[in-house]
């Protein structure tokens, strides 16, 4: 009855027709923004969700600075029922509406590393502050390949724990509505076109968006109603969605099932944990422009990312006042960063016109409710990686309890096998060694795992006390 009446609502909106052929062509953007330097001393003296004294970035040749951006963006309204095939129309609800964000800018301290590729991040702010989920993941991957990372603060969640936070640092940072995001983050990418001082001098040859979770939903009806209009990005990655889209105006209810369109002129890879399936299995997609890699093992989020969230979190305070978040069991720790890592390393090479990426097994499930798992309780299907194949341990989607209301639920577990078990699969450490080496090996050659990712994972094999 609720879809139905959002039908009967969209269907009620004043609408304006716009054209397959109008819609190919971009509509007239705002005026170009304007970029200006926050002093590195100002306020506190670090960007709040930044890396300054998490991260060593100046050990690895890279430096963190921060920016305000400033324009005047546009909202839009939603023309037209909007299907479940991402083809959805829009039109120019209001102009001249005036902003000021943030941006993190994390890149190769000497210019001549940077690669060329930009990833801009749609700061998730699902526990009200701005959580840079994709470079807590892939940071490690973007250091050493030489990417420029940009972490936007776009909804008014963020920007207003931002001006809590740091008075000083943030009294000009303004958002008025989540309506401004989608234009201010198609800014941020003119903005990062146009000023070569965020890039150490130098101009991208792509700019990849990106966004966790409930920024994911904010990708999914970016990618479907505004990058045919705005062409801002050349491709994007979109991380744990579920089926749902977000609404494309300050409400709270967007589209209930949408897939990414294919017509879209960039390539889009979905990359989605365990923990996501379930509420995204209905709208899997493999096609000419989107990929999708289900990851078994893993969850929402995990321990590699909550050391980084933990840390940022305790030098700033933001949530909890700066307390560790626990969960009533061990947080899973399956090796999600390495497949991610694989994912921008393919979204880059198929954005600057290279092949896609190959496609993956989806996660087994039952009537798209009940994930099918093996002996040990590991999900069986989709994407695996050594780690997953070779366990010590079982790793589910979910977690309970804690500190931080409905964080542990996205945390998932780790449960090690017992003793015996290990000692079943592997009677002795070169066992253990030579099967996890094989699978690494394999992975490598299905195309799964990076190179690099997998000697760290080999090595840290050969260090473990297994059995």
């Amino acid at each position: 009855m609720r879809r139905a009446l959002l039908v009967l609502l969209t269907v009620l909106l004043p609408s304006v027709l716009i054209t397959p052929a109008a819609q190919a062509r971009p509509s007239a953007a705002a005026a170009a923004p304007t970029v200006t330097a926050i002093p590195a001393n100002a306020g506190r003296g670090w960007p709040v969700s930044g890396s300054q004294g998490v991260l060593d970035l100046a050990g690895r040749g890279y430096v963190e600075e921060e920016y305000l951006l400033s324009g005047q963006a546009d909202t839009f309204d939603q023309v037209g029922l909007w299907t479940e095939d991402g083809r959805w129309t829009t039109r120019v609800a209001t102009t001249g509406n005036p902003y000021t964000t943030r941006m993190v800018v994390v890149r190769p301290r000497d210019a001549a590393r940077f690669n060329g590729t930009v990833v801009i991040e749609w700061l998730n702010v699902s526990f009200g502050v701005d959580i840079p989920v994709d470079f807590s993941q892939s940071y490690e991957h973007f250091i050493r390949e030489g990417y420029t990372y940009v972490g936007l603060t776009t909804q008014k969640a963020g920007a207003d724990k931002l001006k809590s936070l740091d008075p000083a640092r943030y009294a000009a940072v303004n958002l008025s509505g989540d309506a401004l995001s989608y234009d201010i983050f198609a800014q941020a990418a003119q903005a990062v076109r146009a000023n070569p001082q965020l890039l150490g001098g130098r101009t991208p040859s792509v700019v990849l968006g990106s966004g966790h979770s409930q920024s994911a939903l904010r990708m999914t009806t970016y990618a479907n109603a505004i990058q045919p209009v705005r062409r801002s990005h050349d491709g994007f990655m979109v991380h744990g969605r579920a089926a749902l889209a977000a609404p494309i105006g300050d409400g709270v209810v967007g589209p209930l099932s949408a897939r990414i369109r294919t017509d879209l002129g960039v390539p889009v890879f979905v990359l989605q944990s365990e923990t996501d399936v379930i509420a995204s299995a209905s709208v899997r997609q493999d096609t000419a422009r989107v990929r999708t890699w289900e990851v078994a093992g893993t969850a929402h989020a995990d321990q590699y990312g909550l050391n980084l969230y933990n840390a940022a979190n305790a030098r700033d305070k933001s949530i909890n006042g700066g307390a560790p978040t626990t969960c009533d069991k061990p947080v899973n720790s399956m090796t999600s960063r390495y497949a991610e890592n694989t994912a921008f390393r393919y979204l880059d090479r198929w954005a600057r016109g290279g092949a896609a990426p190959p496609t993956a097994a989806p996660i087994s499930m039952l009537f798209n409710l009940i994930i099918l798992r093996d002996a040990d309780q590991n999900a069986l299907g989709g994407v695996r990686l050594p780690d997953l194949d070779v366990p010590v341990a079982s790793y589910s989607p979910n977690n309970s309890g804690g500190n931080v209301p409905g964080a542990c639920l996205l945390l998932g577990t780790t449960t090690p096998l017992t003793p015996d078990r290990i000692r079943q699969l592997y009677p002795d450490h070169a066992t253990y060694v030579a099967k996890f080496t094989a699978a690494a090996d394999r992975t490598v050659r299905s195309g799964y795992l990076l190179p690099a990712d997998r000697d760290e994972a080999v090595a840290r094999a050969q260090a473990a006390p297994v059995p």
